[in-house]
């Protein structure tokens, strides 16, 4: 990967102006994740970067825009994890499985942690919409695995939505508790949450 060259002109411009947007990006998501959205600044990221903060206004409008941005970065990842699992051989469980092992190491990451913690809490108006939409869509292409495990009996007789829910509920939460530096990586616990969904927990 080129390095980014932030004070002078380069002949790739188009190529340096996407690796410094992204650059921004990646120090916005790590700093949303672990200090919080309202806590950051403007000043903040730009201090990280080396930047001044009129600089920023060059990549985004303002901070919600900036967070805008991170959440469409976890979006596509979402989507990547929708499509590894069409794409995945084996029953509906097996590809429920699939989606929710890259899902988990998507949420515990400093854009999933962005998009679960702060973009649903703090984005407005259009944005706010936009993120609705999209996650509602997300549940719906959920509903279509459990529903087809269900008619293939890898998945017991039950509410396609609300097990849709219960489960996105319960990854969701991931980027509350998880320990980074913990011995089980996120692909683990997935495992795990999904076992006691499957088995139960009746001994």
């Amino acid at each position: 990967m080129p390095a980014i060259q932030w004070h002078r002109k380069t002949k790739d411009v188009e190529e340096q102006q996407e690796l410094k947007r992204r650059a921004v990006l990646d120090v916005a998501a790590r700093l949303f994740s672990t200090v919080g959205y309202k806590k950051t600044s403007l000043d903040d990221i730009a201090a990280e970067l080396a930047l001044t903060k009129p600089a920023l206004y060059y990549y985004a409008r303002n901070k919600e825009d900036i967070l805008m941005q991170c959440s469409l970065v976890s979006l596509e990842g979402v989507k990547l994890c929708f499509d590894a699992a069409q794409v995945s051989t084996g029953n509906g469980l097996d590809r429920l499985r699939v989606f929710f092992r890259s899902y988990a190491a998507l949420v515990v990451s400093d854009f999933g942690s962005s998009l679960m913690r702060e973009a649903r809490r703090n984005l407005t108006g259009r944005n706010q919409d936009k993120l609705r939409q999209t996650l509602r869509d997300g549940q719906d292409f959920l509903e279509e695995i459990i529903k087809a495990g269900i008619e293939d009996k890898s998945i017991r007789q039950s509410s396609t939505k609300r097990l849709a829910q219960v489960l996105f509920s319960a990854f969701n939460q991931m980027p509350e508790w998880y320990n980074p530096d913990g011995s089980e990586p996120p692909e683990v616990i997935a495992n795990q949450i999904l076992e006691l969904f499957s088995d139960g927990i009746r001994a």
